[in-house]
């Protein structure tokens, strides 16, 4: 009886954190996409300041990064992060219409990223 309990309460445990990292996966690649959506946003308007809005998701990015690298790891994360970077330097180069090209790679690695994080039926199959 005490080992029937024992692998419930294990089981529990994995269960809840499964359920806690698909929360966080999904929380932060949502909150990714609007930051992104936001930096074109910026690139769009002459009176935005679009270089501090893709450093601020930069800065933004690597924490959660380093938070989403404690319980999974992507190669995809870190070439993200240099997509991140290519998109700062067509801002700081004043090459907007190349800095509007790299948001839509961005959004395209943020849904590729979320779907190869995030738990769904395929990963069982």
């Amino acid at each position: 009886m005490k080992r029937l309990v024992a692998a419930l309460v294990i089981l529990a445990a994995i269960i809840g954190a499964g359920i806690a990292e698909a929360v966080y996966v999904d929380g932060t690649f949502g909150e990714l996409e609007e930051r992104i959506a936001a930096l074109e946003t910026a690139i769009k308007d002459p009176g935005d300041d679009a270089l501090d809005e893709v450093k601020s998701l930069t800065a933004w990015w690597e924490n959660k990064r380093g938070k989403l690298e404690l319980f999974t790891w992507s190669p995809d994360m870190r070439a993200f992060s240099v997509a991140l970077a290519e998109t700062e330097g067509s801002l700081e180069c004043g090459d907007d219409k190349n800095a509007l090209s790299k948001c839509q790679s961005l959004l395209t690695m943020a849904e590729n990223l979320r779907d190869l994080l995030d738990f769904n039926a395929a990963d069982i199959i």
